[in-house]
């Protein structure tokens, strides 16, 4: 027998599920995380799953890991002291940025400006020069500034270097000799160069990113070592690929070479898995909301593919790496509620986390948070353990929101309902920002619910936006981790372009995204992947001449060798431009930047269709429980999630309990468990 696990480090739990090759069932497990070594609360829910799911960690086959650990550290700013060599005249491309200025609206008037991370006591400037645009060497790199400063940033105590050289992008020759020169002189240092990290224009964001890969790479390769050797001492001979920021996969060597493809690990695997579900069902647009302890992730899925984009941010912070379109906002079930000085409730962003947590925990929180506003109302019945195993102390829970009660001058369940109402407020404003504010209706999207949190409040957020079905899949509150297991091992090659539609034939392009894909194939084989299991996406970045504003359309090499093959880009570019900002413009169109995105497919999970029974839910009817909804208790049926069927028809208002998420199924709505053990509701009267 063979089990492949996915496993998801958050905030507060480290998510883990186990997948059985041969029965095709899923074991599910959470365990409390450890920020201060994440290893160890993922080295214990390996065990604590596998065990569970009756066999032990020298069973595994794959184990797909996603780490928030390059995502705390830039948000912390603990990771390592950097080395910068550039071209000698440009030593302060990071202090002079863009002229964007971080922070909230108006922040500029108290605004201090984020310290870049090399620091320009340990950046230096070297002789040669690229051209421009034509790539040609029009001064030779001065080898001999080259070893002097990688010889003082050695003295001084960096403990990475970045290379990032004037037009490397066009001609990585420097780059690449400055690389050896590091390795001669400082082999101990990992290095950089920006033209294999961000291959295209853009001086800064070219320099920020590859500075933000080596500010990751010393902790990165010492997390993965370590735990590669802990799982290794514990049995295991799994392949253990790492979780990259677009969803794909890497192994682990490549993460440690490539750690900024790890910053926002977490949050698209359960974009990614919740694509997966949803297309599965036939829904192929939905939005996604992943409200775990911490915050919540909301992202966009069309045509049964998660939204990319270039630019990830973290913190104030954005830069030129591939990732999930995630919108995230500081609204989780740990989130702190506090009435302020005008007499307003603020929730969030401040969370309890995992220790001391919310007050319901039992470990020492006072302060009332949404999980406690969600016992106080009955949204979370007595009969939940967290986890499966942790009591909730629900007395402490309503001390905690007597708080706010009495600063309000309301009952306890008022303050809950109103605790509930910001933080649904606060998702809704996340979820138009991925939807109306891009040119997208909500109504004409599904919405699928995951994360511990998540499913409680879904269904509201879906009444306030009508997107309908809401599908709640089976282990919502480890959909990461189950997302892991559908993704594929995967990776960007991209280019430079800059060639106009009236300067340039299809033909011209497909040869270019043909040379990417050689380079894709290549690391493809170098990550072990069988051929027969390669698959290729190809991406044009697209603007108006002259323009700023890019968008990455699809591209077929098929139609680009044929005659109306640019013309087809234009036209799904334009519709694309046009639905977004409204207009479209009489201008050529400018391939800014061209992408090749090399696939290996693997099989990590499969989802098992069954047939429909009957309707009665009753089996699986644990007991009645008084639920507070808008200001009304309802005596509200409470259900056991593991003893519903494909079929059970479930009338609102209802509870469903699991050991890793509780499902709330409002008044005016009906819930079917489908075929794949989805919860599907929609309003009662679309029965």
């Amino acid at each position: 027998m063979a089990y492949n696990l996915g496993v998801d480090v958050g905030g507060t739990f480290t998510d883990v599920i186990v997948f059985d090759e041969t029965t095709h069932e899923l074991t599910i497990d959470k365990v409390l995380s450890t920020p201060a070594n994440p290893s160890e609360g993922v080295l214990r829910g390996v065990k604590e799953a596998t065990e569970k799911a009756g066999t032990s960690v020298a069973e595994l086959n794959l184990l797909f890991h996603g780490t928030t650990v390059v995502t705390n550290m830039l948000l912390e700013e603990t990771g390592s002291r950097v080395g910068l060599i550039t071209t000698a005249g440009h030593e302060d491309v990071l202090h002079l940025a863009r002229a964007w200025t971080p922070g909230p609206l108006y922040g500029w008037m108290d605004m201090e400006k984020p310290a870049p991370l090399a620091d320009l006591v340990d950046t230096r400037g070297v002789g040669g020069r690229i051209s421009s645009p034509d790539g040609e060497e029009t001064e030779p790199l001065d080898e001999g500034m080259v070893k002097d400063a990688v010889r003082e940033l050695d003295a001084a105590g960096v403990e990475s270097i970045t290379v990032a050289l004037l037009n490397a992008y066009l001609n990585p020759a420097h780059e690449k000799r400055v690389r050896e020169i590091v390795a001669e002189v400082a082999p101990e240092l990992p290095v950089s160069i920006s033209a294999e990290i961000v291959p295209e224009y853009g001086e800064y964001e070219r320099t920020l990113t590859t500075v933000i890969n080596d500010y990751a790479r010393p902790t990165v390769i010492s997390y993965l070592d370590d735990l590669d050797e802990s799982l290794s001492a514990a049995g295991s001979k799994a392949t253990m690929n790492v979780v990259r920021s677009d969803g794909g996969l890497m192994s682990s060597g490549a993460a440690k070479e490539r750690p900024v493809e790890l910053a926002l690990s977490g949050p698209s695997g359960g974009v990614v898995g919740a694509a997966t579900i949803a297309s599965t069902k036939g829904v192929s647009d939905v939005l996604t909301l992943d409200m775990g302890g911490t915050s919540t992730d909301v992202s966009l899925v069309e045509d049964g593919a998660a939204e990319t984009t270039r630019q990830t941010k973290v913190g104030y912070r954005e830069f030129k790496s591939r990732s999930v379109d995630v919108n995230t906002v500081g609204a989780g079930g740990g989130s702190i509620a506090r009435v302020q000085l005008n007499g307003s409730l603020q929730v969030g962003p401040e969370s309890a986390g995992a220790d001391p947590g919310p007050a319901c925990y039992g470990q020492g929180g006072e302060e009332p948070t949404v999980t406690d506003a969600n016992v106080v109302l009955g949204r979370i019945p007595s009969s939940v353990q967290l986890g499966g195993r942790m009591e909730l102390d629900r007395e402490a829970a309503r001390d905690a929101v007597a708080t706010i009660a009495d600063e309000r001058g309301s009952t306890v369940e008022e303050a809950a309902q109103a605790i509930l109402d910001i933080v649904n407020e606060n998702m809704h404003g996340a979820l138009r920002v991925v939807s109306v504010e891009r040119g997208y209706d909500p109504r004409e999207f599904g919405l699928v619910a995951f994360g511990g949190a998540g499913p409680m409040h879904a269904n509201a957020l879906a009444a306030v936006m009508d997107t309908y079905p809401l599908i709640v899949p089976p282990g919502p509150g480890v959909m990461s981790a189950f997302g892991f297991l559908t993704s594929d091992i995967q990776n960007e090659f991209s280019e430079t372009y800059l060639e106009t539609d009236e300067d340039v034939a299809g033909s011209n392009v497909a040869q270019a995204l043909g040379s990417l894909e050689d380079e894709a194939r290549a690391w493809l084989d170098s990550e072990g992947v069988d051929e027969s299991d390669h698959a290729f996406e190809y991406v044009a970045d697209c603007r108006y001449f002259r323009q700023d504003i890019q968008m990455s359309i699809p591209v077929s090499l098929t139609n680009l060798r044929s005659e109306s093959g640019l013309a087809e880009i234009k036209d799904d570019f334009e519709a694309r431009h046009d639905r977004q900002f409204g207009f479209s413009l009489d201008a050529p169109l400018e391939i800014a930047n061209l992408r090749v995105i090399g696939k290996g497919r693997l099989q990590g999970v499969t989802i098992e269709e069954r047939s429909l029974g009957d309707a009665d839910p009753s089996g699986a009817e644990l007991d009645t429980h008084e639920v507070y909804f808008d200001g009304t208790h309802y005596d509200t049926p409470v259900y056991d999630r593991t003893e519903l069927r494909p079929g059970n028809e479930l009338t609102g208002p209802a509870i469903v309990t699991d050991d890793d998420s509780t499902v709330v199924v409002q008044p005016d709505h009906d819930a079917t468990i489908d075929r794949y053990g989805n919860i599907e509701i929609i309003r009662g009267e679309e029965r």
